[in-house]
């Protein structure tokens, strides 16, 4: 893969198998979160948004105040069928490691435990998986 590679995180145990994540700062009207350190966020393809998170965070994070009109809130539909409204609010992604920063929209719905960085997230970024070594690496891009 071209670019260098500037930042690795281990793959973390998800119920039964591994999976990719990234070490994040979540940035929003409350502050950081994590204060220290970085949170490792799952990366998930089946997600089409940019960061979801947990309802909990939403709400730490006072993501209500920079929440965007409910016209612009999205519907997601789970795997059985389900149909959810999604709060949507703006937000920054920081991932430390690579001194990058990038601005989105946090996602969160009635009941959510997770925090996932989906499809929009990623198309931002450049990345590799290492499937035997159990590990994600973010590149930066060659010029």
């Amino acid at each position: 893969m071209e670019g260098v590679e500037v930042a690795e995180w281990p793959h973390r145990q998800v119920n039964e198998t591994y999976a990719p994540v990234l070490g994040v700062n979540i940035v929003g009207p409350a502050g950081n979160f994590p204060a220290e350190g970085e949170l490792p966020v799952r990366l998930d393809t089946g997600y089409e948004g940019f960061l979801l998170v947990s309802e909990d965070l939403y709400r730490r994070l006072r993501l209500r105040l920079s929440e965007m009109p409910k016209e612009m809130w999205a519907t997601g539909r789970t795997v059985t069928g389900e149909t959810l409204i999604l709060r949507r609010a703006h937000v920054m992604i920081q991932v430390p490691k690579a001194k990058i920063m990038l601005e989105g929209y946090g996602e969160t719905f009635r009941g959510n435990t997770e925090d996932l960085l989906g499809l929009r997230f990623l198309e931002a970024i450049k990345i590799s998986l290492n499937g035997p070594e159990k590990k994600t690496y973010l590149h930066q891009p060659t010029l």
